[in-house]
């Protein structure tokens, strides 16, 4: 029966497409109706304009060339009137009233004259002269035509009728007062067909109509043919479709039979196979993990996946102590079960399930509650044949009957590949340590952490982000070697270490390089450089304040400076570049006091090349004695001459005239100032020896600058002491200058230095006064004679009334304590003038005397 409907229903859907197809086929022809009596009406038309046009030019040509005589009684034989005559005749016989006829604008026949449209159609070809019809749809006498119409043109046999008038027949000229003057090729007038709609339209639907019912019939005697040949193809199909099902019935309780045993074959085959698939994939995270809590995690997810499993655990030595480093399934937290603690020390499996006797009640409960068919704990081993296990391994079923032998066995092997796994891991952990780590303080060490900044590199250049390294070095450690044993030492330095790694805890990396010598790596600063720079600095700081607490060793309190030298870094450059710029910037650190930090840069090295050349050439004109000493006059209000400054110069063959800017803070950094500063001395307490016999420079007095390095000295005042004794000179002739800088380092020492030139003879003065660290309440107590206003402020004297306050105020100062004042840097004679309005006594400059050679005084 199932047959037989369906077999009906393709019937009916067949019936139904042939159907609706002719259906729209005869929609289809009938909306064409009009379409086809437009273009059956045209062609029409055209076949009657054709042929009226070929009778019209025949009957012309023939008329013109018969020679007839035309008057009164021939006038019908002219084209005009035939041609009037023959089209009233066709409309008089024509079956369906159509009408031509050759009508015009200036007609001789009255009968001849346009209407409406053809007038407006005469007007449109004149101006259309390549357009050759036109056919419009209008009403005439109440009924609906097709109006038809192509433009007369004048040819060479009009011209005799249609030329000029007076080129005309006698009789026409006579006649006919109009339609003269045409040229060749003007359109006279058109050829008019009108075909009226009605009778072709009633032709047209009757035909349609023929069509229509032949092709309905044509389809319903298909449909009978079809309905026929499926009924009789039906019945025999169902014939066989009977003994068919009798055979599949019976055949089918055969099969049943044999599927049942096949679904618990293949059930126990998808159990064993799931399994499988689980340890396979287990073994592929044993293979790709990267380390080993990527390893655990891993694969606890994977044995967990495998829905046979509610609950997977593995435990592992951790300091001694079995703790659980993955667990997932179960709601409840996980514990150290006693039976995994007798699995590990025992080194053996374990399987449990609600029904063993030997297991407690409330092991036995949580089993019923997590409706956990069986559980089991293997361990894990180091290999196949280790006595101990180093962890457990234990899996919780959801299967009532629990697992197969061969799904247990594929556990166990699982438990073995997953300790040897974690061997490996510990065994390169090992390894790691001892190659990349610093064995004291377990900080990376340099060549992990170059390995680090090789990367950081390639990642800053790709994300044009700044990245910096710190390198840290703690100050004057080597004095802490000298009083703690080297087990003391060692503490401190790990101490340190957990400093650093707790303060520096945004630090990339932290590593030991050396000795007291650690290394920062800050990533992903920021794509500003100075914005970089701030953060690098403030971290810096931060990581200074680490030293703060002093560290206790043996109940002694131990305190420690740090010295941080900075590198940014954007691009890829070399690791060991990198780490001598920061180097480079730490020692500049230390240089510059210690406890502080520094920033490298390329201008830095440049200078510092330029400057060690500078050192050595220095050195070298020291010994070949190619230093000397100009002097500059120094004068009273009178512009007398009350001495002199020595002042150093230095030309060397290759460097040329080196200012004293460029080398003097060269030698104080190097420490050769204090051979330049004996050799100052020298020299002017020599020259000073030699104006003895002088009867005007005798009464000069020599002033001399004493860097603080000279200066500070234990025994700079014995040697001075001794020098100007050794020379019999007068102490009173010579002066030391010094800076404030130098009276504020250390101002006991100072004073006492000061107070000792003193008492031997030997004056004071505090260069470039007002731009260092006055302290008015001790100055006073100091045994000074002079105060020297630096010459940036007398340079603005005439300008900035600051200035001139400032003089104003130094000169008052000195004035109270009985101190002599001198001015330096006076170039003009402005500045001259304001100077002794302000009651300054002693000036120095270009306006009064330049620096020159001692002959040259």
């Amino acid at each position: 029966m199932i047959k037989i409907h369906l077999n009906k229903k393709i019937f009916w859907i067949i019936s139904f497409f042939i159907i609706i197809s002719n259906t729209i086929l005869t929609f289809y022809t009938y909306q064409q109706i009009g379409d086809n009596t437009k273009t059956r009406v045209l062609s029409r038309a055209v076949s009657l304009k054709d042929y009226f046009t070929s009778m019209s030019y025949v009957y012309q040509q023939q008329f013109i060339n018969s020679g007839i005589d035309i008057n009164e009684s021939t006038i019908g034989f002219l084209p005009a009137h035939a041609s009037t005559l023959i089209s009233d005749k066709f409309s008089e016989i024509s079956k369906y009233d159509i009408s031509i006829k050759n009508v015009t604008n200036k007609p001789r026949n009255p009968n001849n004259i346009a209407d409406d449209f053809e007038l407006k159609a005469i007007e449109y070809f004149k101006n259309n002269p390549k357009i050759e019809s036109k056919i419009e749809q209008t009403t005439e006498n109440g009924k609906e035509v097709f109006h038809y119409v192509t433009p007369l043109i004048i040819d060479g046999y009009c011209m005799s009728c249609h030329g000029k008038k007076e080129d005309a027949p006698q009789f026409i000229q006579n006649r006919y007062n109009s339609a003269y003057n045409y040229d060749l090729n003007d359109v006279l007038g058109v050829t008019s067909i009108k075909i009226p709609i009605e009778d072709i339209e009633k032709v047209a639907i009757k035909n349609f109509y023929k069509a229509a019912a032949f092709n309905w019939f044509i389809v319903l005697i298909l449909l009978v043919i079809i309905y026929f040949s499926v009924e009789k193809l039906t019945t025999k199909e169902v014939k066989q479709k009977i003994l068919l099902q009798d055979e599949v019935r019976k055949k089918t309780i055969v099969l049943q039979e044999q599927n049942t045993q096949l679904e618990v074959a293949n059930k126990k085959q998808k159990q064993l196979f799931s399994i499988l698939k689980t340890v396979a994939n287990c073994n592929q995270v044993l293979i790709t993990a990267r380390d080993i809590d990527e390893l655990i995690q891993g694969t606890v997810t994977s044995i967990y996946s495998n829905s046979a499993f509610s609950a997977v655990k593995i435990l592992a030595v951790e300091n001694d102590k079995l703790v659980v480093k993955a667990f997932v399934g179960l709601d409840s937290e996980p514990t150290i079960l006693d039976y995994e603690k007798v699995a590990f020390e025992n080194n053996s499996f374990i399987k449990l399930s609600s029904s063993d006797d030997n297991i407690n009640e409330d092991c036995r409960e949580k089993i019923k509650n997590s409706n956990i068919g069986e559980m089991y704990i293997a361990p894990l081993r180091k290999n196949s044949h280790s006595n101990e296990a180093i962890g457990v391994l234990s899996i919780c079923t959801t299967k009532t009957d629990g697992l197969s032998k061969e799904e247990q066995d594929m556990i166990n092997e699982l438990s073995g590949d997953i300790g040897f796994a974690m061997n490996s891991f510990y065994q390169k952990d090992a390894i790691n340590q001892l190659s990349f780590y610093d064995p004291l303080t377990y900080l990376a060490n340099q060549q992990l952490f170059e390995h680090h900044l090789e990367l950081s590199l390639i990642q800053s250049a790709k994300h044009l982000q700044y990245g910096a390294i710190l390198f840290l070095d703690f100050d004057n450690f080597k004095n802490v070697n000298d009083i703690v044993d080297k087990n003391s030492v060692d503490e401190i330095l790990k101490e340190i270490s957990k400093r650093l790694t707790k303060k520096a805890n945004i630090a990339s990396l932290i590593a030991r390089h050396s000795g007291d010598k650690f290394l920062i790596l800050l990533e992903n600063i920021s794509q500003d450089e100075s914005r970089s720079a701030m953060i690098v600095k403030n971290i810096a700081l931060q990581i200074q304040e680490i030293t703060k607490e002093p560290f206790i060793i043996d109940g002694n309190s131990i305190y420690l400076t740090c010295s941080i030298g900075v590198t940014l870094f954007l691009e890829n450059s070399p690791t060991h570049n990198l780490l001598d710029k920061a180097e480079y910037a730490m020692m500049t650190a230390k240089r510059d006091g210690k406890n502080t930090i520094r920033f490298y840069n390329e201008s830095l090295q440049k200078m510092t090349k330029q400057k060690s050349q500078m050192l050595q050439y220095l050195k070298e004109s020291i010994l070949k004695n190619e230093l000397y000493l100009n002097y500059q006059k120094q004068f009273d209000k009178d512009e007398n001459v009350v001495g002199v400054e020595a002042l150093m110069r230095w030309n060397h063959p290759i460097l040329g005239s080196v200012s004293p800017a460029e080398f003097i803070p060269i030698a104080e950094e190097s420490g050769v100032i204090k051979e330049i500063g004996a050799f100052v001395l020298e020299s002017a307490t020599n020259q000073l020896l030699l104006w003895q016999s002088d009867e005007i420079k005798k009464e000069w007095r020599i002033s001399v600058n004493v860097s603080p390095l000279q200066f500070r000295d234990n025994d700079f005042v014995d040697k001075l002491k001794k020098l100007i004794t050794s020379k019999n000179i007068d102490p009173l002739k010579l002066r030391i200058e010094l800076t404030e800088g130098v009276l504020i380092e250390n101002k006991e020492q100072a004073i006492g230095k000061i107070n000792d030139l003193k008492d031997f003879g030997i004056s004071t003065s505090i260069d470039d006064f007002g731009t260092g660290y006055s302290n008015l309440s001790y100055l006073k107590n100091l045994k000074i004679d002079e105060l020297k206003i630096d010459q940036s402020f007398v340079f603005g004297l005439n300008q900035n009334s600051s200035d001139k306050a400032i003089v104003r105020t130094i000169i008052m100062f000195a004035e109270e304590f009985n101190f002599e004042v001198i001015a330096e840097g006076v170039e003009t004679k402005e500045q001259f003038e304001i100077l002794k309005e302000l009651g300054c006594n002693y000036f120095q400059g270009f306006f009064l005397a330049r620096p020159c050679k001692v002959e040259e005084l």
